[in-house]
């Protein structure tokens, strides 16, 4: 999975692959995941490298990176239960 920097265009062309494999489109999944279309696009594109959110959403949702997306709604318990896991993963 890319870490950080640009998500490198072949990966990102298996990405669009893998969507019309199952027959989603980009707007449909943008839709599923509360984001604006075009940010699906410019991710697909490898303009965007999903640092943080809504970009950052819809690069692990594609598993283009990895990461832990943060439920809609996610109380302040939930995102420091998060934090905490995401952070003892870093640390192994």
């Amino acid at each position: 999975m890319a870490e950080s920097g640009r998500i490198d265009k072949e990966r990102a062309a298996r990405a669009r692959a893998a969507l019309e494999r199952i027959g989603l489109g980009k707007t449909t999944l943008a839709r599923m995941l509360g984001v604006h279309p075009s940010i699906v696009n410019e991710v697909l594109r490898g303009r965007l490298i999903g640092v943080r959110g809504d970009a950052h959403k819809v690069a692990v949702a594609l598993g283009l990176k990895d990461g832990d997306i943060l439920p809609k709604g996610a109380s302040n318990e939930d995102v420091l239960s998060i934090l905490r896991r995401a952070a003892r993963k870093e640390a192994a």
